[in-house]
């Protein structure tokens, strides 16, 4: 059975977790300040994933975050956005308990990541790799997004063989490549979006590259948009990158325009991804709203004065493009 909200083409974004300065506790009003504010740019809402920094969080704060959320969209009348949760831990049977909680909680689907920890004795081991992911994919109550990201699982890079063959399992619904290949995008796309699949599977399979600054290309290649950090700064230059860019691919509008959004935004993506977690709560607090972004949990790093410096100049063009709209 599909749920009740559709998930749908487009650009999403991994919301930070804001913490207090005081006692590192969640701010929730900041929190859902910024769930309403990407949802009304029409970004879609991306929970618990690596820059909400999930792995920081204990349980009962993972689950008030998606409530939390929840309660705010469908408060401000965005009872249509789904929400996308992160649910990855150690075990395959702990992340199918999240998964569980994050339903409970008011999530719609679950992004997994591998589980890292012990890359050193599985990081090879794709049978290992894949019986983790069969296990969540059979136990888990929602669909299920996998998530490729190298450099927050110590390593673990799937090829488009192994996720062309999860993609088979009928609770997996797409696919988050964090490790900016697009030609993995691409066989995958290939795949996934084939008539002989879509007769196969009655959910939708969405490709998500993890970068803003590659989603033209992306799309060319018929990714699904992507799911990007710098949504956080910058939602509504994603959205009419993705706008403009699907209407010169679908409706023969230009294509330059498309080209001319994507040099701003890849020079933005850059800094954020330079700047990091801390950087884009730095980025938050003093280019959208004070107080939105909050600190980091210890030991992840706050913004020094070098990566101030460096988004000062990475962004100029994006926040100027971003507050003309």
């Amino acid at each position: 059975m599909s749920p009740a909200r559709p998930f749908t083409n487009g650009v999403y974004c991994p919301l930070i977790t804001p913490f207090k300065a005081d006692d590192e506790s969640v701010d929730f009003d900041a929190l859902t300040a910024q769930v309403v504010r990407l949802a009304a740019a029409r970004m879609g809402i991306v929970l618990l994933g690596t820059n909400g920094e999930a792995s920081h969080l204990s349980d009962k704060e993972r689950a008030a975050v998606i409530r939390a959320s929840r309660d705010a969209l469908d408060s401000k009348g965005f009872t249509h956005v789904p929400i996308l949760a992160g649910t990855g831990t150690g075990s395959a049977k702990e992340t199918v308990r999240l998964c569980h909680e994050a339903r409970d909680a008011g999530a719609d689907y679950v992004i997994v990541i591998p589980p890292g920890y012990f890359s050193f004795a599985i990081g090879r081991d794709l049978p290992s790799l894949k019986k983790f992911f069969l296990q969540v994919l059979d136990g888990s109550p929602l669909p299920v997004m996998i998530y490729n990201f190298p450099g927050a699982a110590s390593g673990i890079d799937f090829n488009s063989d192994f996720l062309i063959e999860l993609s088979e399992h009928q609770n997996c619904f797409g696919a988050k490549l964090t490790c900016a290949s697009i030609g993995k995008t691409h066989r995958l796309c290939s795949h996934t979006q084939s008539e002989a699949y879509k007769s196969r599977h009655p959910l939708q399979y969405f490709v998500m590259p993890g970068y803003s600054d590659i989603l033209l290309p992306a799309l060319v290649s018929r990714a699904s948009g992507c799911i990007t950090g710098t949504g956080n700064v910058l939602p509504k230059t994603i959205v009419k990158l993705y706008d403009v860019a699907t209407a010169a691919l679908t409706a023969g509008a230009s294509l330059e325009e498309a080209r001319e959004l994507q040099d701003i935004v890849a020079e933005s993506d850059w800094a954020i991804v330079k700047a990091g977690i801390g950087g884009t709560k730095y980025a938050m607090d003093k280019y959208v709203q004070p107080g939105l972004g909050g600190v980091t949990r210890v030991p992840l790093p706050y913004a020094d004065a070098g990566i101030e410096s460096m988004l000062e100049t990475g962004l100029q063009r994006g926040l100027a493009y971003e507050n003309s709209l």
